[in-house]
């Protein structure tokens, strides 16, 4: 059960940033226009390789801070902050919104500069440093992986909802580019706008929980102050 819900969380934040329109989805739309659906894979590994460094400094160091009630509380209430800023964003801009999918990158890149290239568009990306500052990291700290395997199951459901995206959006250039247009888009980012409000209500309960102290401390404590386990 903890593993759905580590998997649910993590897929449903990570789908959410990932549907926006920003840098990473107009590399992968030039590209697979130029090289076909195979761009997609080498971007979003980039993009991957990138996060699984966050990750693995949660799962050391920084784990120990994320385990503090007081500081998962804080990151809950901006987390979930961060979240209705980002869900009423969705669902007020869900009408505007369109996506171009016949704009074109200024180059054919190489398979070895589509991974550098998909690490490095989100590594300059403030929103993606914001993402994993706030929602990343409060999400973590909310499900609080005992093992090195939850924070993998953390890792894989986040990038599967990369790669469904992105994935989705490059089969679309590569067959019937018309298909995601207009009110498809726009229902698909209203209704993850909805779903990222809930989710936002959930972390601010849970991080007024834990700021508060109402969450019994002895029900996590051995479990969680132990290093992760394979």
């Amino acid at each position: 059960m903890r593993f759905l819900k580590i998997f649910g969380i993590a897929f449903v934040t990570g789908l959410s940033g990932s549907m926006m329109p920003g840098p990473m989805l107009a590399l992968v739309i030039g590209q697979t226009s130029a090289k076909g659906f195979m761009a997609v894979i080498a971007i979003v590994l980039g993009h991957a390789l990138l996060e699984i460094v966050i990750v693995v400094l949660l799962m050391s160091g920084l784990r120990a801070v994320l385990l503090r009630h007081r500081v998962r509380g804080l990151i809950g209430l901006v987390g979930g902050a961060v979240l209705i800023w980002m869900g009423v964003d969705m669902v007020q801009q869900a009408s505007t919104l369109s996506l171009d999918l016949n704009s074109g990158g200024p180059a054919v890149m190489s398979w070895g500069s589509l991974i550098v290239g998909g690490a490095a568009v989100c590594a300059i990306n403030p929103y993606f440093l914001g993402w994993w500052a706030t929602i990343g990291a409060g999400g973590l700290a909310h499900v609080a992986p005992r093992s090195n395997g939850e924070y993998l199951t953390f890792f894989v459901a986040h990038e599967l909802a990369d790669l469904s995206w992105y994935g989705l959006v490059g089969l679309i250039i590569v067959t019937s580019r018309h298909i995601l247009r207009g009110a498809v888009y726009q229902t698909l980012v209203f209704a993850c706008g909805v779903v990222i409000l809930v989710l936002a209500a959930w972390f601010v309960y849970t991080g007024l929980r834990f700021s508060l102290k109402l969450k019994k401390p002895e029900a996590i404590d051995e479990r969680e102050q132990a290093p992760p386990t394979a």
